[in-house]
């Protein structure tokens, strides 16, 4: 049946070779548990099949290294409720924001004519009545 030297069976199909069946294994051991890792791991044995063992075994090699993002995205689906929930993420706020060491200030008019700071970058209002350079009731640094 199976030609020890080449790995095919009768001629046509490379089998999976043991080491590289093992660490495709291996991998879906990283995914969640049920139906999900059982899912991935036929998957991952049956891409095997018709591959050179050199072939197989960079392949597994690659399943092994880039489990973690498969498990992440797998994660991920599971918790969204459903398909027409909207998607949203969060903006980053630059660094210098966030430690409060830099923003650029720009002067907007409300609603009711009264006029304020907004940092371009983040969004955050400016706060206070200080009479500092940069103090837009001031009128020093403008």
């Amino acid at each position: 049946m199976t030609d020890r030297g080449t790995g095919q069976i009768d001629g046509s199909l490379t089998a999976a070779a043991p080491w590289p069946s093992r660490v495709v294994v291996l991998a879906s051991r990283a995914l969640p548990g049920g139906r999900v890792r059982d899912r991935y791991r036929r998957e991952f044995l049956a891409e095997l099949y018709g591959m050179s063992r050199t072939r197989q075994t960079s392949h597994s090699l690659t399943v092994l290294s880039r489990v973690w993002s498969l498990r992440m995205a797998v994660i991920d689906t599971a918790r969204l409720p459903g398909e027409d929930t909207e998607m949203s993420t969060k903006p980053r706020i630059p660094l210098l924001c966030r430690l409060n060491l830099h923003h650029t200030w720009r002067t907007h008019s409300a609603e009711d004519g009264g006029r304020f700071r907004r940092c371009t970058r983040c969004g955050k209002d400016k706060t206070g009545s200080g009479n500092g350079p940069g103090d837009w009731a001031s009128g020093v640094g403008l």
